[in-house]
């Protein structure tokens, strides 16, 4: 009878043999396992940062329809206030609103009123053409009124107020300016000018009142 002895050290080399290519297999694993965690993170982040966009954006887009909703509202509200407002209110707020101006400016207002003079009308042609003309021409769906303004100041105070004119809230018309420098009493008195403006205000007809 024999007795087989087997070498110990071959059956450790490979149990550790085993033991590595397990512990090489799981680590290949754990990174791929790994690699795919962080890839899927930042595709979730790439996709929160659009979804958090596309919510901006419709975000925006309600403000804009809503400002848009709003303006016009007010403009409608606006407008029907106007047209309620009649021509006898409709100078009034005007010269008043001339006369804000014009101290807005640091001028002395001497006088605001309404002028009886009407706006010189354009040279008219003789014969039957200015005739028929006159009979195709449509009415002017305004009426014109002579303001005129007299106002005293500084010389730089008073462009600043021709400039106003040109962002009054009523339409305006500029026909004449005149200008000329004040007498002075005393040599200390600070140069001055006195300005007469002659204006044009256009009032739009319509249905219960005047509108500018």
């Amino acid at each position: 009878m024999k007795l087989v002895v087997r070498n110990s050290s071959d059956g450790t080399a490979v149990l550790r043999g085993l033991i590595t290519l397990c512990v090489v297999v799981l680590l290949l694993g754990a990174g791929g396992i790994y690699w795919q965690y962080t890839g899927y993170s930042a595709l979730q982040g790439r996709v929160q940062a659009a979804e958090k966009q596309v919510e901006e954006g419709r975000t925006i887009a309600q403000r804009l329809e809503q400002t848009q909703q709003q303006y016009q509202n007010v403009s409608q509200k606006l407008q029907h206030l106007e047209m309620s407002v009649s021509e006898r209110a409709y100078i009034p707020t005007l010269l008043k609103q001339l006369e804000a101006s014009a101290k807005s400016c640091r001028l002395t207002v001497l006088s605001v009123r309404p002028s009886s003079a009407q706006p010189q009308p354009k040279a008219q042609q003789d014969g039957d053409e200015q005739k028929k003309e006159e009979k195709k021409k449509p009415p002017e769906p305004y009426e014109k009124q002579v303001i005129d303004v007299s106002v005293r100041g500084q010389f730089w105070d008073m462009m600043r107020f021709m400039e106003n004119l040109t962002r009054f809230p009523k339409i305006l018309a500029v026909e004449r300016v005149q200008i000329r420098p004040r007498q002075r009493k005393d040599p200390t008195d600070p140069f001055e000018v006195e300005a007469q403006f002659t204006l044009s205000a256009f009032i739009f007809r319509a249905e219960g009142g005047a509108q500018p």
